[in-house]
């Protein structure tokens, strides 16, 4: 993951990786670099919570040599049924189903209270999801023979690539393997955009999504029954914003960091916020989460090449499928189940030749109103994501409709500001993004530099030194 120390060493790793002629060594440095960054919590942990973070890195270990022995075994049985490929398959998700039980509470009715509340605030180990993720494409890969290459090296740069093991983007193992097989030259066009998303990812974490959770959305969803309807609905929206510059800016980080290291990762979002259909909205939001699904879940339950009524039940499961993975509690059923029946009424209507008439007839309307609808149920729904349990989402929504408090929103400037600023880069044009990152591009290297040093001490003077975590490092 990429942290403040990473975003430091990173810049001598990247002239290391550059300096260095063989591809065997380049692979071993990233190697390296993904063990230091799995351990990191094996070897700063305190006394305390040392055993924990020992079973964790074993776990980890055990899916990595689990996941690369299954799939040499199978490989060298030419012929075999999807028996054993299913079975490989289960044991690599065990350990990440196993964790979202605990985190869900399941705990509380097996465990005495005393020993419970220790698995209060649990996380996962750093990587598990991502790694799991992508250990079944690398198997269901192998098995379609997708994977060019066996060797060990590329199957644990692949697992361990540091910079994403928080939160992604998951990556295909096919893709990706093959770029470590076909390393090209890095140029400076992919040293300005690596920086470029860097700062940007900074920009948006550190500058805007902290800055508005500290200072409006934390605050109300802790006590909505202290606040106005209005400013609910407004820390509603603005934890919309919040959610998307904070994820977005993880995956900017990732993507530029790779980008020195001569590595292309795929893009996880694509301006969500403004979808004119939630069909759309889950076709951009989480891109490769969703292209995982998509890939793995959805075409093999037959995706849309199946009579009508399976291609609702292959949608509602793949959604509620991707709703889960967050947690395994009633508000993300629900959440799911919800995003689930919108798209398929969505699919349902769009195959119907009055409303492709009235569309085609009106499409200034549908394409205005499909946004205003879409954007709509999403800030909504957000109130499940956000909130810890069932309850205190109906606590939330009674408070939204309900509050006896007229008071004007009393968020401070700063709030505002970071709020507007935020939501302008969500709706802005992309024509416009282009030119500004073109402006930081052409910069000098040392203005760059001094860009990116601006940013972390702005951010420090601005939240005490204080950054929160990735809102995702959760899942």
């Amino acid at each position: 993951m990429i942290s403040s120390n990473g975003l430091l060493a990173l810049p001598l790793l990247a002239a290391l990786y550059l300096r260095l002629d063989s591809q065997r060594a380049r692979l071993l440095l990233l190697l390296i670099a993904g063990a230091v960054t799995l351990s990191a919590d094996f070897w700063l942990a305190e006394p305390a919570s040392r055993l924990k973070a020992t079973l964790d890195l074993l776990l980890v270990s055990a899916l990595l040599l689990l996941s690369w022995a299954g799939c040499q075994f199978l490989a060298a049985r030419k012929a075999y049924g999807r028996g054993p490929l299913t079975a490989l398959i289960v044991l690599e998700i065990t350990p990440l189903v196993g964790y979202k039980l605990l985190m869900a509470g399941v705990a509380e009715h097996f465990m005495l209270p005393a020993q419970a509340e220790a698995f209060q605030g649990l996380l996962p180990p750093l990587g598990l999801s991502v790694m799991t993720f992508q250990a079944v494409s690398y198997t269901v890969d192998s098995y379609r023979r997708e994977v060019p290459t066996r060797d060990w090296r590329h199957f644990g740069v692949y697992m361990s690539f540091f910079p994403h093991l928080a939160a992604g983007p998951v990556l295909k193992a096919s893709d990706f393997i093959a770029q470590l097989m076909q390393p090209r030259p890095v140029d400076q066009e992919d040293v300005r955009a690596g920086l470029w998303r860097i700062f940007k990812g900074l920009v948006k974490k550190l500058l805007l999504s902290d800055l508005i959770a500290k200072a409006g959305v934390a605050p109300v969803f802790a006590d909505p029954q202290a606040f106005s309807s209005t400013e609910i609905m407004v820390a509603t929206l603005a934890f919309t914003i919040q959610i998307y510059l904070d994820f977005s800016a993880y995956s900017d980080v990732v993507i530029g960091s790779a980008r020195l290291l001569g590595l292309k990762l795929p893009e996880n979002f694509d301006r969500p916020y403004q979808a004119t259909s939630i069909a759309a909205y889950w076709r951009r939001w989480h891109m490769s989460l969703s292209a995982w699904v998509g890939h793995y879940v959805y075409r093999p339950l037959g995706g849309n090449r199946v009579v009508r009524w399976k291609i609702y039940r292959n949608v509602m499961i793949s959604i509620v499928l991707l709703a889960l993975w967050h947690g395994l509690t009633l508000n993300f059923l629900v959440y799911g189940l919800l995003h689930g029946t919108a798209v398929c009424i969505y699919r349902w209507l769009s195959e119907q030749s009055a409303w492709q008439a009235w569309s085609e007839r009106h499409e200034l309307q549908a394409r205005v109103g499909g946004w205003i609808l879409t954007f709509a149920f999403v800030v909504i729904a957000r109130i499940l994501f956000k909130t810890p349990s069932f309850e205190d989402a109906a606590i939330f929504w009674n408070a939204l409709w309900n509050s006896e408090l007229s008071a004007w929103p009393r968020f401070g400037q700063a709030f505002w500001i970071c709020l507007g600023v935020g939501m302008a880069g969500c709706f802005a044009p992309h024509a416009s993004k282009l030119q500004i990152q073109r402006v930081f591009e052409r910069q000098a290297a040392l203005l760059q530099g001094l860009a990116l040093a601006g940013v972390l001490v702005l951010s420090a003077w601005l939240s005490d030194g204080q950054a929160l975590a990735f809102i995702y490092r959760q899942f």
